[in-house]
């Protein structure tokens, strides 16, 4: 019979300050150093305030596309939001044209909402891949400077990265 529950470990403390040092994105200070990676479908509001409870220092938003988020739509918008209580708000955007990535973080920058954005490339998953987007994009390196190029452009202060943190 195989047991259905995991053994018991021992409890680990978090981490004292000075034990490591903070994790530095731009003018942010993540305190703990340790990153909830972004899930699409996994990393919404409800599952971020979860894990914030056990002392994480960054949650990034589940994947957000760039395109929807500048034409509005509501189910996209919904997904781009936050909690009254995130602090710091880190989006995780998505897309495969540089015009509607930078208007996406022209429109996320202007309105406040986002202290953190991260670029999406190197998502493999096919549904993904198969439109020319996440891990594909690198294989094109004029394209994925170009996208880049109009994040930054766009985004002032507001720090972004690629990839893994």
């Amino acid at each position: 019979m195989i047991d259905a529950m995991p053994p018991s470990t021992p409890h680990e403390p978090p981490a004292r300050p000075g034990e490591f040092a903070p994790v530095r994105i731009g003018p942010l200070s993540v305190w703990p150093p340790v990153v909830l990676a972004p899930m699409a479908g996994v990393t919404n509001y409800p599952f971020r305030a979860i894990c914030r409870r056990f002392g994480a220092g960054l949650y990034v938003s589940e994947m957000i596309t760039a395109r929807p988020l500048v034409e509005g739509n509501a189910k996209t918008l919904k997904l781009a939001d936050f909690g009254p209580d995130e602090s710091p708000r880190s989006l995780q955007l998505y897309g495969v044209d540089p015009y509607y990535v930078g208007e996406a973080v022209k429109r996320l920058v202007g309105e406040g909402h986002v202290d953190h954005i991260d670029m999406n490339f190197g998502c493999p998953v096919r549904k993904v891949t198969s439109k020319g987007g996440g891990a594909a994009i690198p294989a094109k390196p004029r394209l994925l400077a170009a996208i880049v190029r109009a994040a930054v452009r766009n985004a002032g202060a507001v720090p972004v990265t690629i990839g893994p943190l």
